[in-house]
């Protein structure tokens, strides 16, 4: 990995080491007269963010396999008329 890649990496992962230690309060969660337990404020942001990530990649590898799949059938013959 290049210096400027390293360096960008130390820089987020600082940034997001101070917003969780900025946000770390237990709101209560409520949704449909379900309460849960108490989360962190920053868990909460996170586990939003990495689900987002995990569907995105999810789609995006649905998408490829999809093209994969097509560029390996073989086209369909045309009727001689």
């Amino acid at each position: 990995m290049s210096k400027v890649k390293i360096f960008l990496l130390l820089v987020v992962g600082i940034a997001l080491t101070l917003f969780a230690k900025d946000n770390w309060s237990y709101p209560a969660l409520k949704f449909l007269k379900f309460e849960f337990s108490p989360l962190p404020q920053a868990g909460i942001i996170y586990g939003g963010v990495l689900l987002g990530f995990l569907g995105g990649w999810l789609a995006h590898a649905l998408k490829v396999r999809k093209k994969k799949l097509a560029a390996s059938q073989p086209p369909p013959a045309s009727t001689p008329e």
